[in-house]
């Protein structure tokens, strides 16, 4: 502050004197006084034991306190040459904890008194500047220990250099400290932060194992651990498609499969699969990811060749798929991938739900009314694309209520649908409102095969398709009505649906199935 008062004096004296006696000092003279330099922020300093248990809450850090907990505060002003680098300290609430002017905290009740703002600002700007730095201070009375620890993580395996978020939970919620300790059980697999944040380490081992672990910081001794597979990064030399989807091979992809999962071998076998890069000869008709393919739901039909390539040695593998048009093939063989289920409907208190199990979906009927029971079954994907000249036969196996339920004398089954086929609008059911299927085969296990022909027989609305184009079809369903007489609801069992170009193709597939079947009239 003196250099200050000596320079104001001096510019006091230098102004009352006549102008050609302004020069009252030498320029050297006046290099020796600098402007004021003042803080351009100021940050707490919370002691480590202490800063180990903030945890983010609604975006605000907070600290926990026992009563009577005391905790010295520290601060640092930046930049270091500031002129003026004293600091005040102000709690916003001394009923839950105070502060002096050294930065030493105090923890004073949690008796309902909620939450204490500490805050350290510079005293220079410390009215009228928002050049500050809080802590949000919670206070219990007593310590509430953790009872139990849950981590958790999105994934089992990382790539060395490559990071894995770690998370928690602690039990119970009113637990007083909310942050846990990491630790890793090998620092030369993988390193863990104070944040849960996992990092692969470069290591001898191509796949390595380490254990994460979390542990409370009450003393209370509860932990939770994950192992991880730390994966070292390993280049690809070569790769082999295998034929097994590929049209070469006799297979087809139908659209409705959205997806196909290649099978492929590497040398070496331990490689990383991830550096294989996968390209798509036409990705209006499909396109691939680390080996998934997924097939376009727009109507783009034909062939596409996949290939898959090393990119250290250039060495490649390709497999050609043909996305067949008018071709229908839902199996059940998916559980996260089948379009055909339940008509999700309801009445009398009742409603219609679906169970998927490999290679069937069972569905449960609901109440129509007082004696008849309904349970549509209905394809939900977005399109059905079908061609009348290329797969006119539509067949599905399903179980009939007729033959599981004692009592059932009656039923209709209808397959109704809309859509459109070279500017013609369809609709209604096929050749008819019931049970107006072309052939009826009951199979050995007791299900039947109803089959329609799309090339023969008319929709109610709009006539036989042409047998030239694809047809869309964005309803498509079995209305399976009027089961009487039933006075609760009932299941039945649906094992596939399918086009086929043949009638002997429908016969062949059965008995690929293992079953035998005899035509009903």
């Amino acid at each position: 502050m003196k250099n200050i008062l000596e320079y104001g004096w001096k510019s006091l004296l230098c102004a009352a004197l006549p102008v050609s006696f302004i020069a009252c000092s030498d320029e050297a003279d006046f290099k020796q006084y600098t402007p004021a330099q003042y803080p351009a922020s100021v940050e707490m300093i919370v002691p480590a034991e202490q800063e180990a248990l903030i945890y983010v809450e609604d975006g605000t850090s907070v600290l926990p306190l026992i009563k009577g907990e005391k905790v010295s505060f520290g601060s640092k002003i930046s930049p270091d040459d500031v002129t003026f680098d004293e600091v005040v300290w102000t709690s916003s609430n001394e009923k839950v904890a105070t502060v002096d002017d050294n930065g030493n905290v105090e923890a004073v009740s949690g008796d309902d008194t909620g939450y204490s703002v500490i805050t350290v600002a510079p005293v220079a700007s410390y009215s009228g500047s928002n050049i500050a730095t809080t802590l949000k201070v919670v206070v219990s009375n007593t310590l509430v220990k953790a009872e139990s620890i849950e981590v958790g993580v999105n994934a089992d395996q990382v790539y060395a250099g490559e990071t894995l978020q770690m998370s928690y939970s602690i039990l119970p919620e009113e637990a007083t400290y909310r942050t846990v300790k990491w630790t890793s059980s090998n620092e030369k697999v993988a390193t863990v932060d104070k944040n849960g944040l996992v990092t692969g380490v470069v290591n001898d081992e191509i796949h390595a194992e380490v254990t994460i672990t979390a542990t409370a910081l009450d003393g209370s001794g509860h932990s939770a651990s994950k192992m991880i597979t730390v994966n070292q990064i390993v280049q690809p030399q070569e790769v082999t498609i295998s034929d097994e989807f590929s049209v070469d091979n006799g297979y087809l992809v139908a659209i409705a499969d959205k997806k196909v999962t290649l099978n492929y071998t590497t040398v070496p076998e331990d490689c990383t699969k991830s550096l294989i890069q996968w390209t798509s000869s036409d990705e209006t008709i499909a396109t691939v990811n680390g080996g998934v393919v997924t097939v376009n739901q727009d109507g783009v039909f034909g062939d596409v060749t996949i290939t898959a390539t090393c990119p250290e040695t250039g060495v490649s593998s390709s497999v050609k798929l043909r996305v067949e048009e008018g071709l229908v093939r839902e199996l059940f063989h998916d559980p996260d991938n089948y379009g055909w289920y339940n008509a999700k409907q309801s009445g009398n208190g009742t409603s219609s739900s679906h169970v998927w199990s490999y290679g069937k979906v069972t569905v449960t009927t609901y109440t129509q009314n007082a004696t008849k029971q309904r349970g549509d079954f209905k394809c939900w994907n977005a399109a059905t694309w079908l061609h009348a000249g290329k797969y006119p036969i539509f067949a599905i196996r399903m179980e009939d209520v007729k033959d599981l339920y004692e009592g059932v004398t009656a039923r209709n089954i209808t397959l109704d649908a809309s859509g459109e086929c070279a500017g013609t609008k369809f609709s209604g059911g096929l050749n008819g409102n019931n049970n107006k299927w072309l052939h009826d085969y009951k199979c050995s296990d007791g299900s039947h095969v109803f089959i329609y022909d799309l090339a023969t027989q008319a929709w109610a609305n709009g006539g036989v398709l042409p047998t030239t184009d694809v047809a869309k079809f964005t309803t498509l369903q079995f209305k399976y009505a009027d089961i009487a007489t039933l006075t609760e609801q009932v299941t039945y069992n649906v094992y596939w649906v399918q086009t086929f170009k043949t009638l002997d193709d429908v016969k062949a597939y059965i008995e690929s199935e293992g079953l035998t079947y005899e035509p009903i009239k």
